[in-house]
């Protein structure tokens, strides 16, 4: 197995000198598949490249392949081909007895298949919780089990959200010379930042008499954090894992976050369960699961953790008529609202301008109005 991604840096305490040792420069360009054939919910596929380890350019998607899951009978089933590597079907016909894989043809004429697997079955989450420390934060946890010991190998993936907003609400806009009122769809005073997190959560039963998982830590949101400035949310998808999937997202863990010193594991060189058929000496990254998921949504509210927060340096200057041409074409103020004989109230672009802190200002369907 070639291992042209595998690098290490050892850094030893006490040394006077940092050795570098040298590296491969050549950009081996594997493909990486990442997502899992889903039952009863819509399937996702993200195709990409790697990149050489000296490379700042950002991963490069894989466009406009032919993905498709494949019984191990014979049925086939195409995935739409969407956006930057994106590949999506609507929940597909899967039956609980057979087989599946995916099968990759990409634009440069080469074949991938992924190993043949079970269909597992995810068992519900019992519960997704959460614990106030007022010193250190608040930890999230979940907790699932199956009564027919059947599971015992978990993965679990987060999705946050969190509602954040500028000091004030712009009502107007200046445009093309004059001011206008805000449009609902123009508001820029609420914001929502989106965060995936890509840490891996996994935990194991097999060495236990029950297949029960008690409160596994998915979050930690510090003390003061502003992430609990209004509304947080935080989404927990379960899915059961084969022994073999297991394996590999936990030396995938090991290899990603715990890798720094000479006593931490040593990079692994399994790269999963897909193969290309063109090339069967070229590796392939990612390792593809057949289950259906199990999904539990949290609120946590200001009002709950009452985290103390810090106002920005705001304040809210008068421009007279003859000024708002002067005042408002430059990037420093925003218009605020319409003062006494003519005038406006402005502030500085970034306490009226929600999305400067990061986020959108289109509300996620879920999050409360």
């Amino acid at each position: 197995m070639k291992k042209e991604l595998l690098y290490i840096v050892v850094l030893l305490a006490g040394c006077k000198e940092v050795y570098n040792p040298p590296v491969k420069t050549s950009n081996p360009n594997y493909l990486v598949v990442e997502g899992n054939i889903v039952v009863g919910d819509s399937t996702f596929i993200h195709l990409s490249r790697t990149i050489g380890i000296h490379d700042t350019s950002i991963i490069q998607p894989e466009r406009n392949a032919t993905v498709s899951v494949e019984s191990e009978d014979g049925e086939s089933y195409n995935l739409q081909n969407m956006f930057n590597g994106n590949y999506f079907s609507p929940p597909l016909p899967i039956i609980s007895t057979k087989n599946y894989r995916l099968h990759i043809f990409t634009t440069d004429q080469k074949e991938y298949v992924s190993e043949y697997v079970p269909v597992k079955t995810t068992p519900p989450i019992d519960s997704v919780s959460w614990k106030f420390d007022s010193t250190h934060g608040v930890n999230i946890y979940v907790t699932t089990h199956d009564a027919t010991n059947s599971t015992q190998y978990y993965r679990w993936k987060t999705v946050s959200c969190w509602e954040h907003r500028a000091s004030d609400s712009s009502e107007l806009i200046y445009e093309n010379g004059a001011l206008r009122f805000r449009t609902p769809q123009e508001e820029i005073y609420r914001c929502w930042n989106i965060d995936t997190t890509g840490e891996i959560f996994l935990a194991s039963t097999a060495a236990l008499s029950s297949d029960i998982v008690f409160e596994k830590k998915l979050a930690y949101i510090p003390y003061r954090s502003t992430q609990i400035r209004w509304v947080y949310s935080l989404l927990a998808t379960q899915y059961a894992l084969t022994k073999d999937a297991f394996e590999y997202w936990q030396n995938l863990k090991k290899n990603t976050e715990q890798i720094g010193s000479i006593f931490d594991p040593q990079p692994f060189a399994e790269f999963g369960n897909i193969h290309c058929v063109t090339n069967p000496a070229e590796p392939v990254l990612g390792f593809i699961s057949c289950c259906s998921t199990s999904k539990e949504r949290i609120y946590i509210f200001w009002s709950q953790v009452h985290f103390p927060y810090d106002l920005p340096d705001c304040k809210k200057i008068v421009v007279s008529p003859s000024d708002i041409d002067e005042v408002f074409s430059g990037y420093m103020y925003l218009p605020l609202r319409y003062g006494d004989f003519g005038s406006v109230f402005a502030d500085y672009v970034d306490c009226l301008d929600c999305r400067l802190q990061g986020g959108t200002n289109v509300k996620p369907p879920y999050m409360p109005r």
